[in-house]
């Protein structure tokens, strides 16, 4: 880094610290053991700007298909827009147009006019319906029971359909959408794609980046949220929420909820039980509970994946995921059984959040997807194995400043169900090669 561009950072960071200094005295102090038991009426009935469910469910990518080409967009935005003209869109009845038939199912993968928005975890169709308030008639099906990955929009044939690449199941309906506005926003000047390659499958995912990608790194302010934010979120019933004065570290309990902090790692544990619930609730909209009442102020938390029970959510950055330890910027919900009336819940989160970005002009070249998957299999690597592979932001910690933390873009695996950093993924393998 040159000389005066880290006197220009050091600065930077000196003068938000100091702006934030008074704030940061008030959120932690929060975090010290209470004298009241009691929650007071002013923290009860504080107003807390709530997450929306469209933000938080928002697919992760978009990706736009035009004469036979193929090429991915992560900005927010866009996919915000291109998502609204679905909304408004007329459906016909959505039918079952592919059952476990690989061949027929690849067929689907390429449209030669059109786009695809993209989850990387399976989503329920029913809730993708009601966050939406898409008026797709579904007589036939039953939604709580339809999961998928892609939303494809055939702009050719008007036809939506929803692929599950875990199953090889193609659900379609006729779509009637304002072909020449998505177009017109997939198509607008300045907005930038990586282009694709769609000629491989690995886990399901049929895109690829052909080429290697250039990537800004970020340096964040580092906030620490109250613990008494986590505590109103979570707790059933704030009102009657008692303190332990005499555990190690800080909790709160309430009936059979239990909320701990650690105050040195900055983690919170939370348990308790979900009541009072319907047939159609699921672990989608229950878990989104406890997210909307975090509020704006966690940072821009989406829905990232799921494994069984469990719904993770993560912060993102200019629209990849942020990856840390201790759970800073994610929240990870667990629900103990989402087809009964009263199920168990744990959560698990950070205090830690990153809100106020520092400028910074360095770049990472990350290698094309084809690259890296010759170079894990050179190194051991079972194809069999890889879930999934994301480009992601990784949290590191500056030893000389506490409040400020740096994110690097790297390569993320889902490795055996798990998610390595390239990096630790290939030490891995060589670990494993020397045993």
């Amino acid at each position: 880094m040159k000389i005066a561009e880290r006197i220009v950072r050091i600065g930077l960071i000196f003068l938000v610290l100091l702006s934030m200094y008074f704030s940061v005295s008030i959120w932690t102090s929060s975090s010290k053991k209470d004298q009241s038991v009691k929650t007071d009426a002013q923290t009860t009935t504080a107003v807390v700007n709530e997450r929306m469910d469209t933000d938080v469910f928002l697919p992760l990518r978009l990706v736009r298909m035009q004469n036979g080409t193929s090429e991915m967009n992560n900005s927010e935005n866009l996919i915000t827009n291109v998502q609204n003209e679905i909304k408004h869109s007329t459906f016909g009845l959505l039918t079952q147009t592919v059952q476990g038939d690989g061949e027929q199912f690849d067929k689907h993968l390429l449209i030669n006019q059109g786009f695809e928005l993209l989850y990387e975890g399976p989503f329920l169709l029913s809730e993708y319906l009601s966050v939406y308030d898409l008026d797709l008639k579904t007589t036939e099906l039953d939604a709580d029971e339809i999961f998928f990955t892609c939303i494809q929009v055939d702009l050719d044939q008007s036809k939506i359909r929803f692929l599950d690449f875990s199953r090889k199941d193609v659900y379609e309906a006729q779509i009637t959408i304002d072909r020449e506005k998505v177009l017109s926003l997939m198509n607008k000047v300045g907005v930038q794609y990586n282009p694709i390659s769609e000629q491989q499958v690995v886990a399901g995912k049929h895109y690829y980046l052909s080429e290697d990608l250039k990537m800004k790194k970020y340096s964040y302010i580092l906030a620490s949220q109250p613990v008494t934010k986590f505590r109103n979120a979570f707790f059933s019933n704030v009102e009657n929420v008692q303190t332990n004065e005499d555990s190690q570290d800080l909790s709160y309990t309430s009936g059979s909820e239990r909320l701990t902090a650690d105050e040195k790692l900055g983690t919170i544990h939370f348990t308790g039980e979900l009541s009072a619930r319907g047939a159609k609730d699921n672990i989608y909209s229950d878990s989104f509970s406890y997210i909307k009442k975090l509020g704006t102020s966690m940072g821009n938390i989406r829905y990232f994946d799921r494994t069984n029970a469990e719904m993770n959510y993560r912060t993102f950055v200019e629209g990849f995921p942020v990856f840390s330890e201790n759970d800073k910027g994610q929240v990870r919900i667990t629900i103990g059984n989402d087809q009964v009336e009263q199920s168990s819940v744990a959560i698990q989160t950070s205090v830690d959040t990153i809100q106020v970005p520092i400028p910074s002009e360095e770049e990472i070249v990350l290698k094309s997807t084809e690259s890296l998957l010759e170079q894990l299999t050179l190194n051991g690597a079972d194809l069999s194995k890889i879930n999934s592979m994301v480009i992601g932001y990784t949290w590191h910690k500056i030893e000389e400043v506490t409040q400020v933390v740096d994110l690097t873009p790297e390569w993320y695996i889902r490795y055996d169900n798990k998610w390595y950093p390239e990096r630790e993924l290939l030490e891995k393998l060589a670990n494993l090669e020397v045993e």
